[in-house]
Formats: C-alpha cells, sequence, structure tokens
C-alpha cells in the first residue's frame, strides 16, 4: 500500500499531527445561524456566546439549503477503487451506488445509499461525484493544483482522494479552505462519537481546520492496524502453543483461541508473547533448518519498509516528536505552537528491539515484497487460509476485504499489534487516512456551509455501516468466535492514537530520498538499537529543516475572518 504522501499526507500530518495541541486550540463560537421551529418557522437567532443546542438536522435543513439555487450541486472528486491498492473502495463507501436493486446491492451499499440520499433531500441539493481513474497516485496533486489555482469551473468543492505530493509550494494554498472562519459552517467537531475528542485536536494551529474527516469517510476505521489470526489453526496446535505462551497445558475445558483473548483483553499480549508462539508453531516444513516461506510459521510479513513497520513502530506508542510554543519575541514564529524532533532515538530503539527480537528466531519469517517481482502480500493471506500460517502478519482492518480472507474456510479473528512492554496502553495507529476531504478553496462560503453539513449529517448517520463494515470484515462464520472477536475489535476501537506520527514521516523524511531518510528503514538492520540511534541522527537536520518549512508555510495559509469567532 502506497504512503500518502501528499495533501492528505501533509495536511493529515498537520491535522492528525496534534493532540498535544489541543491544549492551545481555539474552540469556535456557535454560528448565529437562525434554525427553524419543527413547524417551519424563523426561530431566534443563537447567541454567538452560547453553545448553540438547535443546530440539530431536523431543524436546520432549510436554513442550510437556503443558498443561491446556481449552488445547488456539490461537486466530489475521488479516485475510483484500484485493486493495488486494496483500501479506499471509495466507489462503495462513499458515493454508495447510482440507485437500489433487488437482491443485486449489498446491505452496507443499502445503507450508504440511503445515507447519502437523506442527506441530499435534507439540504435539497444534487451531488456529483468525478472520478480520475487515469491518474497514477504521482499526479494528481498537480492535477488538483491545476484545477484550483486556475479556478476552473468545473473543479470539484471536495477533493476525497489519496492525494499526495503535497509539499509543492502553492498547493497547501490553493487546495483548502479554513471552514472555521466560515460564518454558520455546520460542521460539528464536537459531535458525540468515537472520534469525537481526535476530532478536536485535527487542527495543527489551533484554530484551522483545512482538512475535514470523521466517521463519514470509513477509512479513519477501515486503516486501524491489526494482526490477524486463525483461531482454527491454534486450538488445532494447543499442546504446543499453551505451554509456550502460558507455561502449562489448558484445562479440558478451555480452548487456546479463548485464553489467548483473555491474555489480550488483559493487556499481556506483547512482542515477547507472540515470538513464543511463533517458535512454538514453526514446523520446518523443507528440512533446511531456517525459516522459509515453505514452513509452517507463526507469522510472515513484508520487508520492515512500508506498511508492516509502520504498522509495528506507531503502534508501539512511538513518539518521535514533541510540541512546544516558540516564547521569543525576536522570532517571526512567537507565540506560534511548533514541532520538533526528539534529540535521541530512545523509544524507536526499543521498538527495534522488541521486533528484531521475534524476527531473529524461529517461526517468523520476511519477505522481500516486490510489485515488479510478480509476487504480493496476497501471497501471504493465501498462506494465512491454508492453515499454514498463524499470524498474518500487521495489515489495515481494510485489508480483510481481501479475497483471499473471504474465501477462506478457517475461523480467523483479529487482535491488536502487541504491545512493546505489558505495562503499556495498546496502542492502535491509523495508517493513512486516505479518505477525508479538503474543501476547494475557491468554493463560496455557501457550498461550503452546505458541504459541511453534508459532511455532519453523514458522520453522525453512519453507525451502522460502521457496524456493517465489521461484520463483513471478520467473516462471522460461527456464533462460536463473535464475543471474542467483539472484545478484540473493542480494544482496537478504544485505543486508536492518531497518525501523526506517521504522517510526518512521509513528508519528512529527508531530502536524500525516501527510503534512506525514513527512520523504519531502521528495522531492516540486523544490528542493534544503536544502528537505528545513528540512522535517527544521520538524518534529523534533514528532516526538522524539511519540517520547519512544512511549519512555516502552514502558518501562511489564508484565514478568512469570521463573523461569529471569539475575540
Amino acid at each position: 500500500m502506497k504512503k500518502l504522501n501528499g495533501i492528505l499526507a501533509l495536511l493529515l500530518c498537520l491535522l492528525f499531527l496534534v493532540p498535544a495541541l489541543a491544549s492551545c486550540k481555539k474552540t469556535p463560537a456557535a454560528t448565529t445561524a437562525k434554525p427553524t421551529t419543527a413547524g417551519g418557522e424563523q426561530g431566534s437567532s443563537t447567541s454567538s456566546t452560547t453553545e448553540d443546542t438547535t443546530r440539530k438536522w431536523e431543524t436546520i435543513g432549510n436554513a442550510v439549503s437556503a443558498y443561491a439555487a446556481s449552488d445547488r450541486t456539490l461537486r466530489i472528486q475521488y479516485d475510483m477503487y484500484r485493486s493495488s491498492e486494496n483500501i479506499p473502495q471509495n466507489d462503495k463507501y462513499i458515493q454508495g451506488p447510482d440507485g437500489l436493486v433487488d437482491g443485486g446491492t449489498s446491505l452496507i451499499e443499502e445503507k450508504v445509499y440511503n445515507r447519502n440520499r437523506e442527506a441530499a433531500e435534507l439540504l435539497g441539493l444534487t451531488l456529483e461525484y468525478s472520478h480520475w481513474e487515469d491518474l497514477g497516485w504521482g499526479k494528481q496533486a498537480g492535477r488538483i493544483n491545476q484545477l484550483v489555482g486556475a479556478v476552473t469551473d468545473d473543479a470539484p468543492d471536495l477533493f476525497i482522494d489519496m492525494l499526495y505530493d503535497l509539499n509543492k509550494a502553492m498547493m497547501t494554498v490553493n487546495a483548502f479552505k479554513d471552514i472555521w472562519s466560515i460564518p454558520g459552517s455546520y460542521f460539528d467537531f464536537k459531535a458525540d462519537g468515537w472520534m469525537a475528542e481526535w476530532m478536536e485536536s485535527l487542527s495543527f494551529t489551533g484554530d484551522r481546520a483545512y482538512i475535514l474527516g470523521g466517521d463519514y469517510f470509513l477509512e479513519l476505521f477501515r486503516a486501524m492496524g491489526v494482526l490477524p489470526f486463525n483461531i482454527d489453526l491454534m486450538d488445532a496446535n494447543v499442546s504446543k502453543l499453551a505451554p509456550a505462551l502460558f507455561g502449562e497445558e489448558l484445562a479440558e475445558s478451555e480452548t487456546m483461541s479463548q485464553r489467548f483473548f483473555d491474555v489480550v483483553e488483559q493487556g499481556d499480549w506483547t512482542w515477547d508473547g507472540l515470538g513464543k508462539l511463533c517458535a512454538a508453531m514453526w514446523v520446518d516444513t523443507d528440512g533446511d533448518g531456517a525459516n522459509s516461506f515453505a514452513d509452517t510459521l507463526g507469522i510472515v510479513t513484508d520487508r520492515y519498509t512500508g506498511l508492516p513497520a509502520a504498522l509495528m513502530v506507531y503502534s508501539s506508542g512511538v513518539q518521535l516528536t514533541e510540541t512546544y510554543v516558540i516564547e521569543d519575541t525576536a522570532d517571526e514564529n512567537n507565540g506560534k505552537t511548533w514541532v520538533k524532533y526528539k534529540n535521541d532515538s530512545t523509544i524507536l530503539g526499543s521498538v527495534f528491539d522488541a521486533v528484531s527480537g521475534v524476527f531473529s528466531g524461529h517461526g517468523a519469517f520476511v519477505t522481500n515484497y516486490n510489485p515488479d517481482s510478480g509476487k504480493n502480500l496476497t501471497e501471504h493471506y493465501a498462506k494465512f487460509a491454508s492453515n499454514t500460517l498463524l499470524f498474518a502478519g500487521p495489515i489495515v482492518l481494510g485489508a480483510l476485504e481481501e479475497q483471499s480472507f473471504q474465501t477462506m474456510n478457517s475461523i480467523w479473528s483479529v487482535v491488536p499489534i502487541p504491545k512493546i512492554k505489558a505495562e503499556q496502553e495498546y496502542n492502535t495507529m491509523i495508517h493513512n487516512i486516505a479518505d477525508v476531504g479538503a474543501i476547494n478553496v475557491n468554493t463560496s462560503a455557501d457550498k461550503a456551509r452546505a458541504l459541511s453539513a453534508f459532511l455532519q449529517f453523514c458522520n453522525e448517520n453512519s453507525g451502522d455501516i460502521r457496524v456493517e463494515f465489521q461484520q463483513v470484515v471478520t467473516k462471522y462464520k460461527t456464533t462460536t468466535y463473535n464475543q471474542g472477536t467483539d472484545r478484540m475489535l473493542d480494544i482496537i476501537y478504544d485505543h486508536v492514537i492518531s497518525g501523526r506520527e506517521k504522517a510526518l514521516e512521509d513528508v519528512a523524511e529527508g531530502t536524500s530520498g525516501k527510503s534512506s531518510g525514513s527512520w523504519m528503514k531502521g528495522l531492516e538492520y540486523t544490528g542493534t538499537s544503536a544502528d537505528v540511534a545513528s540512522l535517527y541522527q544521520s538524518h534529523l537536520s534533514n528532516k526538522q529543516g524539511k519540517l520547519d518549512t512544512i511549519l512555516t508555510k502552514w502558518y501562511e495559509l489564508p484565514v478568512t475572518p469570521s463573523e461569529t469567532s471569539a475575540e
């Protein structure tokens, strides 16, 4: 899966960037929009200094849809699903089908269709979707920059896409709009839901939100890191696995998988535990005395750079940066929040030691995946499905839609990616947040209000879609394991950390090339954590310089004065 090194990468980076910045965040005041009453009459204006509790969808529909008739079409651009990506199936989860067909529309597509239709009817608008399926991922940012910069009539109002190359000079200026500065914006960052607190931390500067995201964009859920495991294979090997992990045989009434669920839920699921399971699972099928893809293995993963490494590193809770406020009156950035890489790589080194400990033992194997070689991750999944692999390796939840998982006969589930130490809290990283939206900076304020209202409705009404998605990807074939799987999903669901570090990695890899500037490259080394520390220091200066440039640009983005902003 490709990195999000572009529009969404950078701004996500700088969006998802900062739970720590919440402390310096300004909360936008309530709008002065006049809500309609149940009878359709205009109510009194809401004070701009008090919480607006009347902005509910049953009351604001008429007010939001009262923008110019010529502007009642919202144009939304996104990528068509490409099988090589395997993640952003936008046509299913964002647009939905063109219509419902008896027996021919899946339940999840029906829910997406109805959600969008109800939002459009409520707001009195027409939705148009444009697809740029002919553009490679490295070319999209330039096309968007051109469309927006030229203020073309057919440029989308909202971009939802895998967007790359964000560090082009004018991209951040041309492609985004500060919706918090738009009077009457109805996008509610305080709406109920599991993302509520995280949504409040999306603004890098504390008072801007150039990127829109939320439950509506299922990528925020679908891109959560998980570790799939084969329940049937685990239970069939209880005599080997139980003593290795628990130091004892199981009681007759226990199954290995249910006991394993308990261990994970109790917080004892670590890289050390994974290593023990892998070593116990190993069968030297080809008799060469070493780990190989032909063996029965505990885990197979892709080479350490890329998605698996990102999940290994960032799901471990590593934070390589820290935020601070510049307090220097002689500095032009005085008073602004800044992001700085830490001076050493102690945490990164501990991640390296834990992960390398697993892959230096029996039962764990790293492939050198190369898409040009004709080999791909589907081979890993096929091995998992054929009952010769216990763990499918770190992947994102959405990858479970891959055919190998959906057609396998064995029962399987997911668990969080292991912790470094048992005393740590679980962390689950959202890998690449592709399907978030960016409002075209040239879109009128009225349209931007309608867009934000549309998105809010979708966010608030996507709960059933999310549940349906869980059912689809985890393929409950029996009721036996539903409880355990639900418990695991709850752990993963409740311990999501922002993609800040990963997004920073995508856009500040240094000036000497992606792979050479990647911290994750250290996981390919066969040395010690000292090698990682050396790598870290070798790229620190270049990455900080790149990050400083990004931050400077960010603070130069235009801000439209808001009629309702608190002074």
